[in-house]
């Protein structure tokens, strides 16, 4: 039986076995026909003959075929079992025990009957379900029957969309990441201010005088230059407006020659469309004869506030001292143009009243109904006219003090200016006053003007550009504007206002100040220079970017460094040198004289690159030469 697969261990069928049918297991050794029907590894058919039985090993699987049905039946039985058998009548028998049903049905791939709901009746000829799954008993977990496949594609688009959103997140951060990481400051500090007579500056009804829509129309020009805020100077009417604009008969009316309050609003708007403020010009003399006295100056206004603890269920009581508000035209005249979108103001004439004893509340109650993110500015000569004690109680509440360098009062007057301004009680300190510079105005002579060369304006206002603090350019002063030429004395009594003269614009432009068939309310000017104006714009982006000119000093916790040297050379040389840490230095020379001049600097500086022409060109300050009325802009090499 070694043949059939079947072990002769006599030890494992418990009977001897013949000799005869271990060395040769021919037929003649089998039992006869009638006995052999009770063996189990054959079968009797009903004809009489015998067939071998199909024999499956205990660890073969049971396969239910067609053809040999019947066989698996016998073999893969749920219940029957095959008992050992042995031939009492004859010399040789064979006993095996065929594997039970839990035996079997443990390698079958096809019978986890056990498994089975007893409800299902339904199977295909593999034992699928209806369904094509495996049926599965009642004790199964529910995970099981998951449709898995699905939710690996689910699983799989959901990881790779969030990988796709990771990496456009990153990419967005780093796309808006700016180039640099400088440091921040109030909207009108180091920003550049633009300052308008709106009668001379855009003319929109052809009536000779300007108004303020025709500032609207021009501030893409504005906008363009780069400053930050428009400063508009006398708006109020008079009895004759624009030729007596200093005696105004109200602080909270337009003259109707330039326009209505409505007007007033649309610029406000159009302008912070465009990312910029609008400062407004309050000239209180002679308009308002004396200051008067503040309420504030003896008594407290103590406002409660209630903030919620949220560490307990109980409420606790914060207090913030004010002043009172005094009522007057003063302050009527701020709380009504705020409404208007006005974000600061320049108190002007304060220095004329006879008596400024009460000037420190009086500032005080302007800038609460201000508020921290509104500017108030005020001149310096009217702190030259307070005692320490209030000048030091003023500057608490002031944001900006408006100085005025005359530049053709030479570079040793100059130097000396701006060292005792940078010493003085309004140093460049952060936090603290800051310094509004002015090189012309209103009530100041234009410095482009008669025997003055027009490329003066542009060298003097390329080193305000480079001063600490916020400068201001007087309109026309980007583009070499100069003042009235009445040299045959044809216009006697419009002298006073010969600096205000209209604005020119480049041929190029659509519209000019006004009409060819209107004639202007001043004469016109001759001289200017566009191309100026493109230097004016690039030292104002320059200036934007660069910590070391728009921030005015070094703060390191407590303590604050300067970070601006005054020097000159000879009489006409005038050199500002500013620097910040980790930033480049940047150093302006200026000659404001009539000749060219030849420099050895090389005490001070090395080489460095000329900016804002474009060029980038390498300068060496051993042979530095520079022409009359020239400013020149260098990046210090590191």
């Amino acid at each position: 039986m070694n043949k059939m697969g079947i072990s002769t261990d006599p030890a494992l069928l418990d009977v001897e076995l013949p000799h005869t049918l271990i060395e040769s297991p021919s037929v003649s050794t089998f039992m006869p026909e009638e006995e052999a029907s009770i063996c189990p590894l054959l079968s009797s058919n009903t004809n009489g003959s015998t067939t071998p039985m199909t024999f499956s090993h205990p660890l073969t699987p049971c396969i239910d075929n067609d053809n040999d049905s019947n066989t698996s039946a016998n073999l893969c039985n749920e219940d029957g079992k095959v008992e050992t058998s042995s031939s009492s009548g004859s010399s040789s028998g064979i006993g095996m025990s065929v594997p039970d049903a839990t035996s079997t049905t443990l390698f079958n791939k096809h019978s986890y009957k056990h498994l089975q709901n007893n409800n299902s009746s339904t199977q295909d000829a593999n034992g699928h379900g209806p369904n094509g799954n495996l049926q599965l008993g009642k004790d199964t977990p529910s995970f099981v029957s998951w449709n898995w496949p699905l939710i690996r594609k689910c699983t799989f688009f959901v990881f790779m969309s969030s990988l796709l959103a990771m990496c456009a997140v990153v990419v967005a951060m780093i796309v808006t990441l700016p180039r640099v990481c400088n440091p921040k400051t109030m909207w009108y500090r180091g920003s550049v201010f633009y300052e308008i007579f709106p009668a001379s500056f855009q003319d929109s009804d052809n009536d000779g005088i300007g108004d303020l829509r025709g500032v609207v129309k021009r501030l893409d020009y504005i906008k363009s230059l780069g400053v930050s805020a428009v400063r508009l100077n006398s708006i109020f009417p008079t009895s004759h407006y624009p030729e007596d604009f200093n005696h105004i008969a109200s602080l909270m009316e337009v003259s109707k020659v330039l326009g209505n309050l409505g007007e007033v609003q649309q610029l406000s708007q159009s302008l912070h469309a465009r990312n910029m403020s609008l400062i407004l010009d309050l000239p209180l003399y002679p308009f308002i004869k004396e200051l008067g006295k503040s309420e504030g100056a003896s008594l407290i206004k103590v406002l409660a506030s209630t903030a919620s603890n949220t560490s307990d269920t109980e409420d606790t009581t914060t207090t913030t001292a004010r002043p009172i508000i005094t009522v007057n035209l003063i302050t009527m005249a701020l709380q009504h143009w705020i409404k208007y979108g006005v974000n600061g103001f320049y108190i002007k004439g304060l220095e004329h009243f006879p008596d400024l004893e009460d000037i420190e509340y009086h500032l005080a109650e302007w800038k609460d109904i201000l508020g921290n993110e509104r500017v108030l500015i005020i001149s310096e000569e009217v702190l030259q006219r307070l005692n320490k004690a209030q000048k030091s109680a003023a500057l608490q509440h002031i944001d900006l003090v408006d100085v005025y360098l005359n530049v053709f009062n030479g570079t040793i007057y100059m130097e000396e200016r701006l060292n005792d301004l940078l010493n003085s009680d309004i140093a460049p300190k952060d936090p603290g006053v800051w310094i509004h510079w002015s090189l012309g105005s209103v009530d100041k002579p234009r410095m482009a003007r008669e025997g003055v060369s027009s490329n003066f304006s542009i060298t003097a206002t390329l080193m305000q550009l480079m001063l600490p603090g916020t400068p201001s350019i007087f309109y026309g002063d980007e583009i070499g504007l100069r003042a009235v030429d009445d040299h045959l004395k044809e216009h006697n009594e419009t002298k006073h206002l010969h600096h205000l003269s209209t604005m020119q614009w480049p041929l190029n432009f659509t519209q000019q100040f006004t009409t060819r068939e209107t004639l202007p309310w001043l004469p016109k000017s001759s001289g200017t220079s566009f191309d100026d104006y493109t230097l004016v714009s690039r030292m104002i982006a320059l200036r934007d970017r660069s910590p070391s000119i728009y921030k005015n000093a070094i703060c390191k916790g407590d303590t604050v460094l300067p970070n601006t040297a005054i020097r000159r050379s000879g009489d006409d040389i005038l050199i500002v040198e500013r620097i910040y840490p980790r930033r480049n230095t940047f150093v302006s020379v200026s000659n404001f004289g009539q000749i060219r001049v030849t420099l050895d600097m090389t005490s001070k500086f090395y080489s460095g690159i000329v900016m804002l022409h474009g060029n980038n060109d390498k300068i060496y300050f051993s042979d530095f030469q520079i022409g009359p009325t020239e400013s020149i802009i260098v990046r210090l090499d590191k």
